[in-house]
């Protein structure tokens, strides 16, 4: 499956389990507010949200979803591992402008329109998400992959272990 991630802020981008996600914060949240948000919803497992660059640079992400693939020694920019749970049989790819309305509107939701067409079609479970990021748009550099800018592989497991609870690459914190 492949999506593309266009139009919006993707200087953050996140995987989100739009059921179970509480997705308001504050009409005034700041960004350390917003981003502990993201990291208790990920403990929750109901988000993984990822910093793309640093630089702030927006991209049209190329995303290559597989699920049950397991991938090894591949070369990447870098690459994340982190736990999701599905409970209604589909999650959504979203970009910072979804993220940061619904955070700071009661009534936006999580996905939105210009986000709502990144659904991922998946089974109810547990899920170990690797995330390989293979274009550094930092550095306008492709490592390992230049067909595609990322991969989400969606691992089933019995339990989550070692749950990520910060954004990852996340430079504010």
């Amino acid at each position: 499956m492949n999506i593309s991630l266009k139009f919006g802020d993707t200087n953050f981008i996140g995987l989100v389990n739009a059921q179970d996600y509480k997705s308001f914060v504050n009409e005034d949240w700041e960004l350390i507010e917003l981003l502990n948000h993201f990291s208790n919803e990920m403990i929750n497992e109901s988000n993984l949200v990822y910093q793309m660059t640093n630089k702030g640079i927006e991209h049209s992400w190329n995303i290559d979803v597989g699920i049950g693939l397991e991938i090894t020694d591949e070369n990447y920019f870098r690459k994340a591992e982190g736990y999701i749970s599905v409970t209604t049989n589909k999650l959504y790819i979203v970009d910072y402008d979804c993220l940061t309305m619904a955070a700071q509107f009661e009534d936006e939701e999580v996905p939105d329109d210009n986000c709502e067409k990144n659904q991922i079609k998946i089974n109810n479970g547990k899920y170990k998400v690797v995330l390989y990021q293979y274009y550094n748009v930092d550095e306008d550099k492709f490592i390992g992959r230049n067909n595609i800018d990322i991969r989400i592989i969606f691992i089933e497991v019995s339990e989550i272990k070692d749950q990520a609870n910060k954004v990852f690459w996340c430079t504010y914190y």
